[in-house]
């Protein structure tokens, strides 16, 4: 019925609040760490590489979704930079927040 199955969808729990999406919408910034939760790559290398970065916490195997210890508010305007290619910086935040949470997700801040 649906366009994609339930394999296709993740779960990212940031800051504590759960965002769920398709791995198709995280594809559409390559080269972007939602991107290489997207990838084909076995969990296993992801989460080597992931692990690496300040920020990661675990993937929950029992809940299936990811954690990331980050501003949950500025993670829903990172999303939708991914579901619309339009990125809007919350007159709520500032800049310098701003700023390190696009660094931390891997996106251009000159993209604002």
């Amino acid at each position: 019925m649906g366009k994609f199955d339930d394999n296709e969808r993740i779960i990212l729990n940031v800051g504590g609040t759960r965002h769920e999406t398709y791995k198709t919408t995280l594809k559409t910034l390559p080269g972007t760490r939602l991107a290489l939760l997207a990838s084909d790559s076995d969990i296993d290398s992801v989460l080597d590489q992931l692990q690496q970065v300040p920020g990661f916490i675990e993937f929950n195997a029992r809940t299936n979704e990811y954690f990331f210890d980050r501003h949950p508010g500025v993670f829903a305007y990172v999303l939708n930079y991914y579901r619309t290619g339009k990125l809007h910086c919350p007159a709520d935040v500032c800049g310098p927040l701003f700023e390190e949470e696009l660094s931390f997700w891997g996106i251009d801040e000159t993209d604002v």
